[in-house]
């Protein structure tokens, strides 16, 4: 008797688990031709910020009046920098008070040596509520497709 009692609370322990891990996940079911299908839905980030390659950044920024912003260095940047763009660098300790000349409801476009900075300012301003675009592969990129930097 005691053997079945604790197979039976086994079972109801299993169920219990296995109903309340599930129940966090949304789940949509939908039924064609008496065939059941399940569509588990991924978690999405709210507001993630936009990132482009080297040629959607050029697209949209090249002979337009943008907000460009590169967040290297300012030896990097008087090493070759694309045209028109800023230099706000990433570790200066008055980083977000420079950035505080820039339109929050403007795209802000950002950029560094490969992408990593930039994502990392990118992170900060989205944090402070601007709209920003952050450059993948960064000035690396766009100099391999051969698109025009200045110094």
């Amino acid at each position: 008797m005691k053997i079945k009692n604790l197979n039976i609370l086994i079972v109801l322990l299993v169920a219990i688990v296995t109903t309340t891990s599930c129940a966090k996940n949304t789940v949509k079911t939908t039924e064609t031709n008496s065939v059941a299908e399940t569509t588990v839905k991924p978690v999405q980030k709210k507001n993630p910020i936009k990132r482009v390659n080297a040629t959607e950044f050029k697209t949209e920024t090249e002979g337009k009046e943008v907000q460009l912003v590169d967040v290297r260095t300012p030896n990097e940047f008087n090493e070759g920098h694309i045209e028109n763009a800023e230099n706000v660098n990433v570790f200066d300790k008055n980083f977000m008070e420079q950035m505080a000349k820039y339109k929050k409801d403007t795209p802000v476009y950002v950029y560094c040596r490969s992408g990593g900075r930039s994502m990392k300012a990118a992170k900060k301003l989205k944090a402070e509520g601007y709209n920003v675009v952050n450059l993948d592969g960064g000035f690396m990129g766009w100099s391999a497709k051969g698109f025009k930097a200045v110094k």
